[in-house]
């Protein structure tokens, strides 16, 4: 009996999965967009792909600027959410976003948080780049 144990006990502890990378962010954040910068920040590190989603962020706020129309419906919390995260889901797949800031934008968008892109973003650029101050 002792025998089974051990080598289930051993078989187990042999494939156990690697540790998990632990990312803190390098300053402390606290407010809506601040937790929503954070957990991006975080995710996009362990993923090595910080550069790639501040990118393409900044790429929608950029569109989201040049178009009226676009910005209100990124702030109007009265587009009901299936129909936000459909619009951010083909915005996302035309523009050849990745995987990472397509998920994030859809948790934005279930959330009605898309409001908040601009400041996440300003939020994560300053924490990537090493910058302090308001945003």
């Amino acid at each position: 009996m002792f025998v089974i144990f051990f080598l289930q006990l051993s078989r187990n502890y042999a494939t156990a999965p690697a540790k998990e990378q632990k990312v803190k962010v390098p300053v402390t954040m606290c407010g809506v967009s601040e937790n929503y910068a954070s957990a991006l920040y975080i995710a996009t590190v362990k993923a090595s792909a910080l550069e790639k989603v501040e990118s393409e962020i900044l790429d929608l706020i950029e569109v989201s600027k040049k178009s009226s129309k676009f910005s209100h419906f990124m702030k109007d919390l009265s587009v009901p959410t299936d129909t936000r995260v459909k619009a951010i889901s083909n915005i996302c797949a035309q523009a050849k976003f990745g995987d990472l800031t397509r998920n994030f934008l859809v948790v934005l968008a279930e959330n009605g948080r898309l409001k908040h892109i601009d400041a996440i973003a300003k939020k994560v650029c300053r924490v990537n780049h090493g910058t302090q101050g308001g945003a």
